[in-house]
């Protein structure tokens, strides 16, 4: 019985993946290459590189990435390393397959929104099945890792302006680099949105001695859940994300020395995974 879960939860994640590959490809094909905006990460690299020299972006994509994966490995797991070659030989195999592809508008206002809006689902999709497209999204996972309450849009946010940053300065572009920073911030709410849903819920975890005090003001002043710790010396309390500032200022309210800490709950697959 376990063997099958373990089975349908490995091809779950595969269905993932794949679908994340094909959409990622297509917002290349179809959106940003055509216009030549940045999308940041190894991939981004490969565009300013192919606007310069002419080299196809899926074959960079894959030399550039296999030194970054191998190091991810000794890191972050072997199957993550099956996953991340899988993924990263399937979007440059699918990027260079359907350069042939004509684009869908050569409008840089719409290539960056709706680029960002399939890249980000289709980034979202690989990250939820396990595995990265090698480049900045590798060091969002080791980041994650050790710091699981940072969001990992935000990681790939910092990582890809920087590539974005460079990549502008060596086109000389600078409505280029506008068009590609909107690219990637839709980019990263995307990826936010296939990672954590759109009503994400949390756990908020505060430390206080007064947590039967703080639990009863919660309570009839929000809609959450609280659970005490077993030593008395704090609780946690699951409500949305969106309510969390307002949950640690009334905690506060009854404890000024409180300290609130908090995680996104992440429910793929049929687990929690400390996210945020």
């Amino acid at each position: 019985m376990g063997k099958t879960l373990q089975t349908k939860q490995t091809l779950l994640e595969l269905a993932y993946i794949l679908g994340g590959c094909v959409l990622y490809a297509l917002s290349m094909v179809w959106f940003l290459d055509p216009v030549h905006i940045i999308p940041g990460s190894v991939t981004g690299i490969a565009v300013v590189t192919k606007a310069l020299f002419g080299i196809p972006i899926g074959a960079l994509n894959l030399v550039i990435n296999v030194p970054l994966v191998l190091i991810a490995v000794f890191f972050l797991g072997k199957k993550l390393l099956v996953y991340t070659v899988i993924t990263v030989v399937l979007t440059s195999v699918f990027i260079d397959w359907w350069a042939v592809l004509p684009p869908l508008t050569e409008d840089m206002l719409l290539a960056s929104v709706f680029g960002g809006v399939v890249m980000g689902i289709g980034l979202g999709m690989i990250l939820k099945g396990g595995a990265t497209t090698g480049g900045t999204t590798v060091v969002g996972r080791l980041v994650v890792r050790r710091y699981p309450n940072l969001p990992i849009g935000t990681i790939l946010l910092i990582g890809d302006f920087i590539i974005i940053t460079v990549g502008s300065i060596l086109l000389q572009d600078w409505d280029l680099f506008l068009y590609s920073v909107l690219d990637l911030y839709v980019c990263v709410i995307a990826i936010d949105k296939v990672m954590y849903g759109f009503d994400v819920k949390c756990a908020a975890v505060l430390y206080t001695p007064r947590a039967e005090e703080v639990a009863r003001a919660l309570q009839s002043s929000f809609p959450c859940r609280t659970v005490p710790f077993a030593e008395g010396a704090g609780l946690v309390c699951y409500c949305k994300k969106s309510l969390v500032s307002k949950i640690q200022r009334a905690a506060q309210a009854c404890d000024p020395e409180m300290v609130c800490a908090c995680v996104n709950l992440d429910y793929s697959f049929g687990g929690i995974d400390r996210q945020g």
